[in-house]
C-alpha cells in the first residue's frame, strides 16, 4: 500500500521548501572548499531525511521546526566559509593580440 503523502497544507508546504532547501544546498556544495564539504553532506542529509519523513506523511512539524533551527546553522556556517574563501574570480577570457 502506497503511504498517503503530505496531508495537510503545513506539511506540503514544508515539503516544498525543504526540496527548495536541498536543491540550494546542492548548488552550494559544488562551490564549497574541501574542509567544509563534510558539513555541506550532513546539512543535505538532515534535510533528505526531513523531505522522506514528510513524503511519508503524518511528520511531527513542530520537531521540524527544532531541526531546521539546526539546519538553518549549518547553512550559515556554509555560506560564511564559501565566502571567506579567498577567490580569484572567473579565469581571464582570452586576450586580444597585442
Amino acid at each position: 500500500m502506497r503511504s498517503p503523502g503530505p496531508t495537510t497544507r503545513a506539511e506540503r508546504a514544508c515539503l516544498a521548501r525543504l526540496t527548495e532547501m536541498d536543491a540550494a544546498l546542492a548548488r552550494l556544495q559544488l562551490e564549497l572548499p574541501d574542509d567544509a564539504q563534510p558539513l555541506g553532506e550532513e546539512a543535505r542529509r538532515k534535510v533528505k531525511v526531513w523531505i522522506s519523513r514528510l513524503g511519508e506523511g503524518g511528520a511531527d512539524l513542530r520537531s521540524l521546526s527544532s531541526e531546521l533551527e539546526e539546519i538553518g546553522g549549518m547553512i550559515d556556517a556554509l555560506t560564511a566559509r564559501l565566502l571567506l574563501v579567498p577567490w580569484d574570480g572567473h579565469p581571464a577570457a582570452p586576450g586580444r593580440p597585442s
